[in-house]
């Protein structure tokens, strides 16, 4: 049988005896050249570059960040930019996401087309993976510019329906990725002269077919975290399902402990001897009620925005590296600087003259006092700031411990909470236990996710990575140490007084 696949019709046979044989690659400068491939790269990671510069100087509104990005990462509570510096910076930020959102419904359907030829498994996983790079940079866009959408929503309609159509064009482009040989077969040859390898098999070869070697355990694991971030990040872009989150799901937790919490409190209250008379119960509860509430809240911050992008770039910047170093045959002929390589190049030069553009426009009309936008922004950022006290006030106004104000509490039940943070969790905000269980959150991330990066760095290619194991192995791991952290910290802090 041959293994030039383009001279082949495919059937369940022809695909069985490639899984044998090998293929031999074909060039597809279109989807995986050394230009197209640069450029995609380069406009996701200077989307998340301002995104992220945009953060730690102030850049973000204020109406955007919760109690971790104010009060743990001590986020300047003014801009360190102006005003047409900040507009420029959000138009820029709007322009290559809309690149991104573009780039990558187009990738996919150009996949798809190509579906109905012989697109090979090499081809077909960058196709995956810049989409899957589009998305996850895109969604942390539309959360920096949600105070923009949310004075113009039509124009978030038609950005929302690009990412419902990207979501599902990915959801059918990780269908072949769930067979146990996707990305795995890597034939070695001694002889020189043979290019055959197993990334060059046809895509269509793995839709609804395993070959006998069952799903892969990290298929589900992918599903899930694309369905996740999607709900988590377009849901945050509205009041209505910020609230649902609230009411139906933190909301009857917190309601449980508050109670417990109260009730036991108030015993303790009744004695003279109180800080001895905290019973086990209110100790308990109290540290699952910090535990969860710096998860809701770190979950709901910004910064966890942020980790989301950079995850998705990494593992997709992994998956479309590591298969190009495999690939000797394919880096010498799609490294070629054609000129299809040079345009998309050319094109990212376009959003930074608009910012230029921008500032310089904005910059003249707040010379002549007729910058209306900046003013919209100063009123803003003033009555974001108004509207959160500082939690030591709350905490000292009354001078009460933690035991006293939960004693005194009346607690909302759950369906009359709401997004707006509750006056009785304020002085949670600057307890030592807080900003280090936050700064655990961003350790466990961190080492969670770079020994993924580091398994499917040596493992892509050759044998599945079982990320799902090692990240199963990391969040039980990681929730443990938290838990045992808290405990650690009753004799200490004030939050167990």
């Amino acid at each position: 049988m041959s293994t030039n696949i383009t001279n082949i019709t495919l059937t369940v046979e022809t695909c069985r005896d490639l899984m044998v044989l090998g293929a031999k690659p074909e060039v597809d400068t279109e989807i995986s050249g050394i230009g197209a491939i640069l450029a995609f790269l380069l406009s996701a990671y200077v989307t998340f570059a301002i995104v992220l510069i945009s953060y730690l100087l102030g850049s973000i509104d204020r109406s955007l960040l919760r109690p971790v990005d104010l009060y743990v990462h001590r986020l300047p509570s003014q801009r360190r930019t102006s005003p047409s510096w900040h507009k420029a910076l959000q138009q820029c930020v709007l322009l290559l996401s809309d690149q991104q959102i573009v780039t990558g419904i187009a990738v996919c359907i150009a996949g798809f087309i190509a579906l109905r030829g012989h697109i090979s498994v090499y081809h077909f996983q960058i196709v995956i993976m810049l989409a899957w790079m589009s998305s996850s940079v895109h969604l942390s866009a539309l959360t920096m510019l949600g105070e923009y959408f949310h004075k113009r929503p039509g124009v978030l309609g038609w950005r929302i329906v690009g990412m419902l159509v990207l979501f599902v064009l990915l959801l059918a482009a990780l269908v072949p990725t769930s067979s146990n040989l996707w990305a795995t077969w890597y034939l070695h040859d001694d002889t020189k002269d043979d290019e055959r390898t197993y990334w060059a098999i046809p895509a269509k070869c793995f839709y609804f077919h395993t070959w006998g070697e069952g799903i892969n355990p990290d298929a589900p694991l992918s599903y899930l975290i694309l369905i996740g971030s999607y709900i988590w990040k377009i849901g945050a872009l509205f009041k209505t399902s910020r609230n649902i989150f609230h009411r139906r799901i933190r909301g009857p937790y917190e309601y449980f402990l508050e109670r417990i919490l109260h009730a036991e409190a108030l015993k303790a209250s009744k004695c003279r001897e109180k800080q001895r008379s905290l019973s086990w119960k209110y100790h308990v509860a109290m540290v699952v009620y910090v535990v969860l509430l710096a998860l809701f809240e770190f979950s709901a911050s910004f910064a966890a925005s942020l980790w989301l992008s950079y995850v998705g770039l990494v593992y997709g910047t992994i998956q479309i590296i590591i298969p190009r170093q495999q690939n000797f045959w394919w880096n010498h002929q799609e490294d070629k600087w054609t000129f299809g390589q040079i345009v998309p190049l050319v094109l990212l030069i376009q959003p930074i003259g608009a910012v230029l553009e921008n500032f310089k426009v904005r910059g003249h009309k707040r010379k002549t006092g007729r910058d209306s936008i900046a003013s919209e922004d100063g009123c803003d950022s003033g009555s974001a700031s108004t509207a959160m006290l500082p939690p030591r006030d709350l905490l000292a106004r009354h001078e009460q411990t933690f035991s006293e104000m939960f004693a005194a509490l009346e607690v909302i039940k759950p369906t009359e909470r709401s997004i707006e943070t509750l006056d009785h969790q304020m002085p949670f905000y600057t307890s030592v236990i807080f900003t280090t269980l936050i700064l655990w959150i961003h350790v466990g991330i961190a080492i969670i996710s770079s020994v993924a990066f580091w398994i499917d760095s040596i493992s892509l290619g050759y044998v599945t990575s079982d990320n799902w194991y090692y990240v199963g192995i990391g969040l039980g791991g990681f929730v443990a140490a938290i838990v045992l952290w808290t405990v650690a910290f009753i004799p200490f802090s004030r939050v167990f007084k």
